[in-house]
């Protein structure tokens, strides 16, 4: 993978002109070759850097011209590395440097000899693709994790009202875990981990997937056709998973047998992902209560789970929206040097009169299915800015929180945005400033770069925008340096594996220097408990959100606990 390979893969070619050549020697190399971003100048042993605008800004000034040497103009303390530097540790010697040469190129000695150079641009390029896959996948056994393999069963349950295929899940429980930690170590536990996983691995077909959910949990995500006999599918399924997990391995020093518990849930004309990973959870738990080592089956989730189908959420969506069935709960981002709530999280949930309050991972599938999130968006938003209009006016502005964050997804920011955006805050009479739209880390560089003329107007107007999930997706690091965007979220995937993975905590350190570097406000999701917290400060991150800092709560109570809290010593989290 690029992210993996040393600097001198990476690194293209560099030009080096003589200290004392004129600088119209620079101007030949940069102006027939548009890639090229800055020229080397030896002096000797010494080596200096021209970069490219510094260059043409001389030239403007009239002070790079033929008579000048290339020495006048060059930077002589360039960061210059061996060519088998890995992309993070470089982003990290480049955090080191001078806020001024900060994103300058980065020289690199090959190898194989001679001299090559890595724009700064390129290198973050790279540093994000890690991010992205390191977001995506578990260290010890390789599979996908928790969040991809949610984000793998939406798509697919949204799908199968359009390919045809049905979705089958299988929930793993491995027994015995505790037993082998306790009387072989940890270090043995992890070896039973990883052999479960390179198992699963090898035991999926064509179009399966398998992932560790933590600890020991594990599950397989599997299509199958319509036409094909669920109950024979989930056998099938969970047959294959307990064969691969239990079978004997006559390797010399290999791990103990391992045993499981597993749970199958298939559905068929259901586009409920929730449902599902539930359904096989509780078939999973009704193995173990029989002894363990065996697999419980469900064919039919949606009947025997009597929970709301995507598809009847879809239809019933604009009718929930006219009956007043969706809620807003928020969620507190706090100021970690004083505990303060700077900003809330709004979080929509369903009210279904059936079914009682639904996540949105219960209906969110049908709606984009629908093509209803822009109105849904639109919804929220009114929501968000009339709740917070409301808490400044019934508080005050020294106990309520300055801003509401609402998230805007990809299929709403190919609409006229700002329009609404701008609308409500008309309407509600809200400041500009006290709206910060999260966009989706996700989304396709072409969808944001499409939508960059309209945030750029809501900039300017005084809206704040925030880079969501910074470093579970693939969004291109480049386009920060074209978009004015005022903060950052650092995925909650990486701030699970801190305190644990020395490579997830340099991740969350990379992001939260490249944030203050580009004067941004970082935000680290998912806080659970306090040695995060303690972790996160240490670090310098200045916001933090999570249920180890505040559950999301409808208006009515956070209303109070922001009330209790002012009456203290200001709106501050217990």
């Amino acid at each position: 993978m690029p992210h993996a390979s040393p600097l001198d893969t990476l690194a293209r070619e560099l030009a080096v002109v003589d200290a004392k050549a004129g600088c119209d020697r620079i101007a030949a190399i940069l102006r027939p070759d548009p890639q090229a971003t800055s020229v080397a100048v030896a002096d000797g042993d010494r080596l200096g850097l021209v970069m490219r605008h510094r260059f043409d800004a001389a030239a403007a000034a009239g002070q790079a011209g033929p008579g000048v040497p290339a020495a006048a103009i060059a930077y002589w303390h360039p960061l210059r590395l061996p060519g088998r530097t890995t992309a993070v540790a470089a982003s990290e010697e480049m955090h080191a440097r001078p806020r001024e040469h900060r994103y300058d190129d980065v020289l690199v000695d090959l190898e194989g000899g001679g001299l090559g150079v890595i724009p700064a641009v390129r290198l973050f390029d790279v540093v994000a693709t890690q991010f992205a896959e390191r977001a995506h996948y578990d260290d010890l056994t390789g599979l996908i994790n928790r969040a991809k393999f949610l984000d793998l069963l939406m798509a697919a349950c949204a799908a199968t009202e359009q390919d045809g295929d049905e979705v089958a899940v299988a929930f793993i429980d491995l027994d015995g875990m505790k037993r082998i930690n306790d009387r072989l170590g940890h270090r043995q536990g992890d070896a039973a981990l990883a052999q479960v996983g390179r198992r699963l691995r090898e035991a999926t077909r064509p179009g399966e997937v398998a992932a560790r959910l933590g600890g020991d949990e594990f599950a397989v995500l599997s299509r199958f056709p319509r036409d094909g006999d669920p109950a024979a599918v989930a056998e099938d399924l969970g047959r294959r998973c307990l064969l691969a997990i239990t079978a004997r391995d006559g390797h010399a020093g290999a791990v103990p047998r391992m045993r499981a518990s597993i749970g199958v849930a298939v559905t068929a004309r259901c586009a409920d992902p929730q449902a599902l990973v539930d359904t096989a959870d509780a078939l999973m738990y009704r193995a173990k209560q029989a002894g363990g080592n065996r697999v419980e089956l469900e064919a039919d989730t949606c009947a025997a789970s009597a929970r709301p189908s995507a598809a009847a959420g879809r239809d019933r969506l604009e009718a929930a929206l006219e009956q007043g069935e969706l809620r807003l709960h928020y969620q507190p981002i706090v100021r970690l040097s004083d505990h303060r709530v700077q900003s809330i999280e709004a979080l929509i949930r369903w009210q279904h009169p059936e079914h009682g309050l639904l996540g949105p991972g219960r209906f969110l599938p049908a709606v984009h299915q629908a093509g209803l999130m822009p109105l849904l968006d639109t919804w929220v938003l009114r929501r968000a800015c009339t709740d917070l209009a409301e808490l400044i006016s019934s508080l005050g502005h020294a106990a309520a929180p300055d801003q509401v964050n609402v998230n805007l997804s990809t299929s709403t920011l190919a609409t006229a945005f700002d329009d609404t955006v701008l609308a409500v805050l008309r309407e509600t009479g809200l400041a500009a400033h006290r709206l910060r739209i999260e966009l989706p880390e996700d989304a396709e560089l072409e969808a944001l770069s499409a939508a960059r003329a309209r945030l750029e107007r809501l900039t300017r107007h005084g809206v704040l925008l925030t880079l969501d999930d910074m470093g579970a997706g693939s969004t291109n690091l480049r386009y920060l340096s074209s978009l004015t965007v005022q903060g950052m979220k650092i995925d909650q995937g990486f701030v699970d594996g801190m305190l644990h993975n020395s490579r997830d905590h340099a991740v969350v350190k990379l992001l939260t220097d490249l944030g203050h570097g580009l004067g941004m406000r970082v935000t680290a999701e998912g806080v659970e408990n306090g040695a995060q917290l303690a972790a996160l400060t240490e670090l310098g991150v200045p916001f933090a959100q999570g249920y180890h800092l505040g559950m999301p709560l409808p208006l009515p109570e956070l209303r109070q606990r922001l009330a209790r809290a002012g009456a203290a010593s200001g709106p501050a989290v217990a």
